[in-house]
């Protein structure tokens, strides 16, 4: 489930906006909720796979703020879109909450 929503993610961030459709600050909340999801499915994973608490933390929150500033530097390459630093904090809000969503999550 975790791989696949990173695809989804990344789809998202390449394809070009939509014409007509202006998003303002909404879309640093989709941003902080994208990615709030993706730290707490990674943060979910690690937990089942075994991981020290520790571990699980560092992998959740290093991996989905590192993807999110990765996608938005492939942003910034592409003609059609642009890299935001705006994009990269809500981001890493978003893991951040992700993350501390699930310190009391039991595995599934």
């Amino acid at each position: 489930m975790t791989g696949g929503y990173a695809v989804v993610i990344a789809v998202l961030a390449v394809l070009p906006p939509s014409p007509g459709v202006a998003v303002g600050q909404l879309d640093k909340l989709a941003h902080l909720c994208e990615y709030a999801l993706f730290a707490w499915c990674l943060r979910r994973a690690a937990r089942a796979s075994a991981f020290s608490r520790s571990s699980e933390l560092l992998l959740a929150l290093g991996f989905s703020i590192t993807y999110g500033a990765l996608l938005e530097g492939v942003q910034g390459l592409l003609g059609y879109r642009s890299a935001e630093w705006g994009d990269i904090m809500a981001n890493a809000i978003g893991a951040l909450l992700g993350t501390w969503l699930t310190r009391h999550a039991t595995t599934a």
